[in-house]
């Protein structure tokens, strides 16, 4: 028998409508302050931030907008935020948005209870962090990133060029609120790539040294759901039967792979972001052909027909092939335009990508030991 942990002290609650509840959740929790954390246009472009305010007006609670996440967020937005937590007396944190604010909203909430800046907690000083910080109320926007239900805070230092990490128990939320209705009004480009994002999620968990027997099926019902129903909600952008089940993918994704890591593509992706200031679901595709090209030649017979089989892929016969066509057939219906030459990326900058993905937690869970030469190869392959 496998030996594996699971662990997500995550509350779920999914459904149209229930963005409507955030007030009346944040009463229950016995909330007297908080503070919504979000990006600058999104919410009140739509007019949910004001319905939301007008929502809590019916509640004995002080709220607070910080409204100053960007879509790739620089460490220091962090402490700025935790800073106007600890002076407002906030007793309740509130994350909506897509993952930069949700990543956000949770540092924010831990770093309440730390010295220092949030970046002194980044990486393998995650575990420095000894204090639990503020509860945490959850909401995506989009459906990819399933930061609403995982131990991550991808953040970025603008310095260092560095797109890094916090990984801890305390950065799990306190509820999570999942409703399918504020997908809506994503655009079609984001649709794209945050739910390329939720594909490679689930790809990379089921391919992680740590996936065990719980995660795996997860995994694989989220890649099918995705691979399915995502091609379909990009030409169908009004579609809340399609977006929920891309939402409720991207969601098990999440729980997914918050307990086995990611691996190379998403190791890869992070400097790349960087480098190319381009969005994260796109930077994982640009790599995902030939990290996953790697991968395949050291799988089992019985992951290769499980994965083939997940995107329509049925004989062992030349498998490794159909699935790499699949996947780039995939990317084309999305409008994907493959080649990091195409977003600004240098061949003379591939040495220095490849010297910052080590550092990332995903390189250690990837299937196949990467070293320097072999990230370089990718990355040379995916030019």
């Amino acid at each position: 028998m496998q030996h594996f942990n699971f662990y997500i002290p995550v509350m779920i609650k999914f459904g149209i409508g229930l963005w409507e509840k955030i007030p009346e959740e944040s009463y229950s929790l016995g909330a007297k302050k908080v503070l919504i954390v979000t990006g600058k246009k999104h919410l009140k472009s739509t007019g949910i931030l004001d319905k939301l305010l007008n929502i809590y007006n019916n509640y004995p609670i002080d709220v607070y907008v910080f409204d100053e996440v960007p879509p790739e967020p620089p460490y220091y937005i962090v402490d700025q935020g935790a800073e106007i937590a600890k002076t407002k007396g906030i007793d309740l944190v509130i994350g909506i948005g897509g993952g930069s604010a949700l990543d956000v909203a949770k540092a924010i909430a831990v770093k309440v209870n730390l010295p220092g800046t949030i970046w002194d907690y980044i990486g393998d000083n995650s575990n420095k962090i000894t204090i639990k910080g503020l509860p945490t109320i959850l909401v995506p926007t989009t459906a990819g990133t399933a930061s609403e239900v995982t131990r991550v805070s991808v953040l970025i230092n603008p310095e260092t060029k560095e797109k890094l990490s916090i990984r801890h128990d305390f950065l799990y939320a306190t509820l999570a609120i999942i409703d399918p209705y504020l997908t809506l009004s994503l655009p079609k480009e984001n649709t794209a790539y945050s739910g390329i994002d939720a594909f490679i999620h689930s790809l990379e968990s089921f391919l992680s040294v740590n996936s065990n027997m719980v995660t795996e099926p997860l995994a694989l019902t989220a890649l099918r759901t995705i691979y399915k129903y995502l091609p379909r909600v990009y030409n169908n952008l009004e579609r809340i039967d399609l977006r929920e089940k891309v939402l409720y993918a991207s969601t098990i994704s999440g729980i997914a792979f918050t307990q086995t890591g990611l691996g190379g593509i998403h190791a890869l992706a992070h400097p790349i972001g960087v480098y190319a200031n381009i969005p994260h679901g796109l930077a994982c595709a640009l790599v995902t052909i030939p990290t996953l090209e790697y991968n395949l030649e050291i799988l089992s017979r019985e992951k290769i027909s499980a994965l083939g089989r997940a995107i329509g892929v049925y004989s062992l016969r030349s498998a490794k092939e159909k699935i790499l066509k699949k996947i780039d057939e995939f990317f084309s219906i999305l409008n994907i335009k493959l080649g990091l030459h195409n977003y600004g990326i240098k061949w003379e900058d591939l040495p220095n990508i490849a010297k910052e993905v080590p550092k990332t937690g995903s390189y250690k869970t990837n299937p196949r030991t990467l070293n320097y030469e072999t990230v370089l190869e990718i990355l040379k392959k995916a030019f």
